[in-house]
């Protein structure tokens, strides 16, 4: 395979932003699986430096390191100013190199659109890497936009990896939920909605439960199950003390297909089983009752945790452990590093050869839809 030169400019002040992504394009490039290796983190560069001084520093690194493919990784936040001339200065360094985004957020169409950083970006990019589908991915396409592909999230293998201590395991929870309590802005929408069905949520499982229920996070001082809020690097801490987690109702309030905050990989991570809200095409994922318990509802989703509670704590573990060990083998950030440079050289060799390169394979996607969920699509207007 040809021989990758990569340089990723990191969304973050620090490469400590995304210790998965960073160590796992570190690892690949031990492996022998990347040349090179060199690493921007970009608003921290661009708040000392600016961001003209951004793309003359990326372009000298791919002039005088060869680099030979270039990721725009989460190109979206706070606000960018207009990428394109300092795209463009990339693309056309002697290496040709192969420029690709990622959009880590489920942005919406009305509301919450895609910022126009990322628009702009990803019209210029040979490959763009997408955490949900469905309508974002049609938008995009309608924007002109190419090589739209499903990339999940995943856990962080750095923070996430430590195993469960079964000698000290006494759950004092039956469930737990690890959330925010939402306020939108907006009065309607998905994201309105959302959040007001996170609260029905906790609120049923507050009936049911009482104080065999621990909730953890921000914005619900006062309540009955209240544990506090939790720090991000301590969500297994959490999960450790229960019996079942609940995901529920994504933070975002997204129906876009496909999508999963790096939340339900964390969580699965954590060897203990695992329920969430159904979203379309994450069936394929993983599998529903061995791997994740999958909801369309409410009650379906309160139903799953009532049924799993009736098994004894060593099948429960048992399960999770399962479900832990599929998301070490194939579903952390180093997976999702290692998917994106095997698609985007096997990309880049055809296009150097002047040939159409199909569609990638996406190894992610193991089993059939839903028949109920409809068509999913994972790669939208390939034009490679």
């Amino acid at each position: 395979m040809l021989d990758t030169r990569l340089l990723v400019l990191f969304q973050g002040e620090t490469l400590a932003a995304h210790p998965g992504y960073h160590e796992g394009f570190q690892r690949l490039q031990s492996e022998g699986f990347l040349a090179d290796y060199r690493a921007i983190p970009y608003y921290g560069f661009t708040r000392e430096h600016g961001w003209p001084a951004l793309w003359d520093e990326a372009a000298r690194q791919v002039r005088e390191y060869g680099i030979n493919a270039v990721f725009l990784q989460f190109f979206h936040g706070s606000p960018i100013p207009d990428p394109t001339a300092g795209i463009q200065q990339l693309l056309t360094c002697p290496t040709k190199p192969t420029l690709f985004t990622s959009l880590g957020d489920p942005f919406g169409i009305i509301l919450r659109p895609v910022p126009k950083s990322y628009m702009m970006a990803s019209r210029l990019a040979h490959l763009n890497f997408m955490t949900s589908m469905g309508l974002i991915a049609k938008q995009l396409a309608r924007s002109g936009v190419n090589n739209l592909i499903l990339m999940p999230h995943g856990a962080c293998q750095v923070r996430f990896s430590a195993p469960l201590i079964l000698t000290s395991y006494n759950p004092e929870f039956d469930v737990v939920f690890i959330g925010s309590n939402m306020r939108s802005r907006w009065l309607v929408g998905s994201a309105s909605w959302y959040g007001v069905s996170r609260k029905r949520l906790v609120a049923k499982l507050t009936r049911r439960f009482g104080s065999r229920f621990g909730l953890f996070g921000k914005g619900w001082e006062g309540h009955p199950t209240w544990q506090g809020a939790i720090n991000f690097d301590k969500q297994h801490e959490a999960i450790h003390r229960s019996r079942l987690q609940i995901g529920g109702y994504p933070s975002t309030g997204s129906k876009n297909d496909y999508y999963l905050s790096d939340r339900p990989f964390i969580a699965m991570a954590a060897g203990i089983p695992f329920i969430d809200y159904w979203v379309p095409g994450v069936e394929r994922m993983f599998a529903h009752g061995s791997e994740w318990w999958l909801g369309r509802s409410l009650d379906e989703m309160v139903n799953h945790v009532e049924r799993l509670l009736q098994l004894s704590d060593d099948a429960r573990l048992a399960i999770g452990g399962r479900a832990r060990q599929e998301i070490l083998s194939n579903h952390t950030q180093y997976h999702r590093c290692m998917q994106m440079i095997d698609i985007v050289s096997r990309n880049r060799i055809m296009r150097l050869s002047g040939k159409n390169a199909d569609p990638p394979s996406l190894p992610f996607l193991r089993f059939d839809a839903d028949p109920k969920s409809g068509p999913c699509p994972a790669v939208v207007n390939w034009q490679a």
